[in-house]
């Protein structure tokens, strides 16, 4: 009869319905009671049943943990299974759902920034280029055609990417597994030289056959766990790797990154419809594609020789290396310290250093990686100490320009430092016998912008910091140490507009893309300052 429970176990792991808790409370009576001096008979038989209890045990927790293990490609790919488990910490950072994304893949390595400068830009006038141009010709004379079963499809692909690519580096069928995961996985084609992975590539039949851009992202996120165990050279590289999805006759080329923490997917251009086309404009969009994608693989060959020896921070840019300072117009040097995305999530700011050795929290800079800034209203600011000193910038083509600045630390322990006024209003009962100094400074900063015509646009507590004490008390009893941040919508009155996209819980002067004047940011700070002391806001 004791064997029972075990069997009970078993039968349920069978049809999938054991978990840990019923496991837990079958384990108990499962162990057989010894009796003080059995017959020898009796004593065999006890170990007998009990070896086997313990087998059956071991296969229910073995099965459990198989349960509840990261999925396999195939099977994460299933819509509801993506989508559980990408609300988990293991998520791949691939945009789906929105808002599960990492650094864009253009700041983390240069050859997909190269990419996708190369896949918009104009054909050259290259061999390289007209073999790109053969190879769109022929994906879209043979791609909309009928394919009995996925492999023929997956066979004729890489035939038609002969010009461009060697047929014979091409791997079918290749498993992707890690010591570190139970659940492996099967990716339809690598290309590959001496084990060196550059393309991932995940083929369906037809549209309705599953999600190839999922199901790549897992199989790279397999690769770069089996990279980082075996290979610790190209892990710190970031084990840069290109992806594409084939859905039919539709090609969608991805890049795939790891930056020690996370799994990065990002798609790097429009997906391409493989159909002919009389113009020939689809030829020439995917040409153009396919000739950069060629020039990305190139790239990553000529780097696998070379040993990189710095370790990098997750979380933070790899392109930008140095900056160009505003007041002596030279070249310093950046170490990327940690990203602040858990604080500022819809912001690209990042802690770095001139020198990695300082102990001063002065020698920190904020990094605000960004498409468009204010920088000239910022540095305004800055020379009248109404905002964090402006450094420097560093501007490369097809990425954000990254604008060096002061941090203002938070404070800790005993020592002051930065809240957002928003954090000083909701978190400080006593705020109200401060409100005229900061009514003050607020005033004197309005002043400053409207006497040179320029414009914030979006200047609201959470926008402007104020230096506090540890008790988060301003340090100033007299007045108020006020800084303006983010000028992302901030430059000449008349000039700028406010974005299409912006939350409209808030009050605005005027309608989206409507231009931004001088009189909106004290029609902002107006509104915003009734809300809070249910006072009017005081020229001064």
């Amino acid at each position: 009869m004791a064997c029972l429970p075990a069997l009970s176990a078993l039968r349920m792991a069978q049809a999938g319905e054991i978990n840990q808790p019923v496991l837990n409370g079958l384990a108990s009576p499962i162990r057989l009671q010894a009796d003080p001096s059995p017959p020898p008979a009796l004593f065999k038989v006890q170990g007998i049943a009990q070896a086997a209890i313990d087998t059956v045990l071991g296969l229910c927790q073995r099965h459990l943990a198989i349960e509840n293990a990261l999925p396999g490609p195939s099977s994460y790919a299933q819509h509801n299974t993506w989508a559980e488990w990408q609300k988990k910490e293991t998520a791949i950072l691939c945009f789906r759902p929105n808002g599960t994304q990492g650094l864009p893949l253009c700041v983390l390595d240069d050859v997909f920034r190269n990419f996708q400068q190369l896949a918009t830009a104009p054909l050259p006038s290259t061999p390289a280029a007209a073999q790109a141009m053969n190879a769109a010709f022929n994906l879209c004379r043979t791609m909309p055609n009928h394919f009995k079963v996925a492999d023929e499809r997956s066979k004729a692909f890489d035939e038609c990417l002969v010009p461009i690519f060697r047929l014979n580096w091409w791997r079918a069928k290749v498993y992707m597994q890690t010591s570190t995961e139970l659940h492996t996985g099967q990716v339809d084609r690598t290309y590959e030289e001496d084990g060196m992975i550059y393309i991932l590539r995940e083929d369906k039949l037809e549209m309705d056959t599953g999600d190839p851009y999922i199901q790549v992202a897992r199989d790279y996120q397999l690769y770069a766990e089996k990279v980082r165990n075996e290979n610790p050279n190209l892990a710190k590289q970031g084990v840069p790797v290109f992806l594409l999805c084939l859905l039919g006759p539709i090609l969608l080329i991805c890049g795939g990154f790891h930056d020690g923490k996370s799994t990065i997917v990002e798609p790097l251009a429009e997906p391409c419809l493989l159909f002919d086309d009389f113009l020939h404009c689809r030829q020439e969009v995917l040409a153009r594609q396919l000739f950069a994608l060629e020039e990305g693989v190139a790239a990553l060959r000529n780097r696998s020789l070379v040993v990189d020896v710095n370790d990098h921070a997750a979380g933070v840019p790899r392109v930008y290396t140095t900056y160009l300072a505003y007041d002596d117009n030279t070249e310093r040097e950046l170490k990327w310290l940690i990203s602040l995305a858990a604080s500022h999530p819809r912001s690209l700011l990042i802690v770095a250093t001139e020198d990695q050795q300082a102990t001063d929290p002065k020698a920190l800079r904020l990094v605000k990686l960004v498409s468009k800034y204010g920088d000239e209203v910022h540095q305004l600011l800055a020379e009248h100490g109404f905002a964090p000193k402006l450094y420097g910038h560093k501007s490369l083509e097809g990425a954000p320009t990254a604008y060096v600045m002061e941090y203002l630390c938070p404070p800790t322990g005993a020592k002051p430092g930065w809240i957002t006024l928003w954090q000083f209003f909701t978190s400080n009962g006593s705020k109200i016998q401060y409100s005229g100094a900061i009514e003050k400074t607020l005033n004197d900063i309005l002043a400053v912008m409207a006497a040179a015509r320029v414009v914030h646009g979006d200047l609201r507590p959470n926008n402007i910091m104020l230096e506090v004490d540890s008790n988060g008390a301003p340090v100033d009893k007299e007045g108020v140490n006020l800084k303006v941040v983010d000028f992302d919508w901030a430059g000449n009155s008349g000039d700028v507009h406010y974005p299409l996209q912006r939350n409209e819980d808030i009050t605005w002067p005027a309608s989206p893309w409507t231009s931004i004047v001088v009189a909106h940011d004290r029609t902002l700070v107006e509104g915003w300052w009734r809300q809070q002391f249910t006072l009017e806001f005081r020229r001064m």
